[in-house]
């Protein structure tokens, strides 16, 4: 059985089999997930094959690589990478290998999803990228820009005495709650928000003059889809694991 694996900026997704639930750990975490991962399984099934797509520093792809090794000697790691063409998919980038291969597994996923559609894929993440492909698998191209986490962050390095001051790691407030506010984490929040919200609605309504007459289809994956749904499009579609998805299409292709 083949173990599918997600590896982001933020936290590593897993998922045992085409069946199995997908299950989610910080990095900050990383001692236990060996033990997570075989507790997961209820049954504890042989693992075949390790497939994995992972965007990391290289020093964690190593303790990963590692990791694999020391746990699991004989099964072989397939480390996914984008691709030109592949399962309909034709890239835009001259330069594939400056293509993350998370955003590629999300479009390998969002076409099979949505085959032969105009679909615009958002990929909400420590990152938020954007990418959109025209109905024959033509990936013209796409964005990328920072999540409301790293905003915050952000901020918190060039002017501590604002953000640490007033906000605490749980302030928020809803997508739908006010347009200005009336205290500075307030202000804060709604200001990141605004610029997220700005953003990718203009980019949808963009992409959907571009995309006409045909309809587009607009695909969130990632940590924050739910949260990123609610404040741009209520029909987008919602796929949390978008980018596991794609990892378990690739699985079965010819490297």
């Amino acid at each position: 059985m083949k173990c599918y694996i997600d590896a982001g900026n933020t936290r590593i997704k897993w998922q045992i089999g085409p069946k199995g639930k997908a299950m989610a750990l910080a990095w900050s975490e990383k001692s236990q997930w060996i033990e997570q991962m075989l507790s997961s399984s209820g049954k504890n099934p042989t693992i075949s094959k390790f497939v994995v797509a992972t965007v990391v520093s290289e020093s964690l792809r190593q303790w990963l690589a590692e990791t694999l090794a020391a746990n699991f000697a004989n099964v072989p790691v397939q480390w996914l990478k984008s691709r030109a063409r592949c399962c309909g998919v034709k890239l835009a980038y001259p330069e594939v290998s400056q293509f993350g291969v998370d955003r590629f597994c999300a479009l390998v996923a969002a076409r099979q999803r949505c085959p032969d559609q105009a679909v615009l894929v958002i990929n909400a993440g420590t990152a938020i990228t954007v990418d959109y492909m025209a109905p024959t698998g033509q990936h013209e191209g796409g964005i990328i820009m920072p999540s409301l986490a790293v905003m915050k962050a952000g901020l918190n390095v060039l002017a501590p005495n604002l953000s640490d001051r007033w906000e605490s790691p749980e302030s928020g407030v809803g997508a739908q709650a006010a347009w200005l506010a009336n205290n500075t984490a307030d202000a804060l929040q709604l200001g990141r928000q605004w610029m997220l919200v700005s953003a990718l609605s203009q980019t949808i309504n963009a992409m959907r003059a571009h995309a006409a007459p045909c309809s587009l289809a607009v695909v969130v994956g990632g940590g924050d889809a739910i949260a990123v749904q609610a404040m741009i499009d209520p029909a987008a579609h919602v796929v949390e694991n978008l980018v596991l998805e794609g990892v378990k299409i690739l699985a079965g292709q010819r490297e």
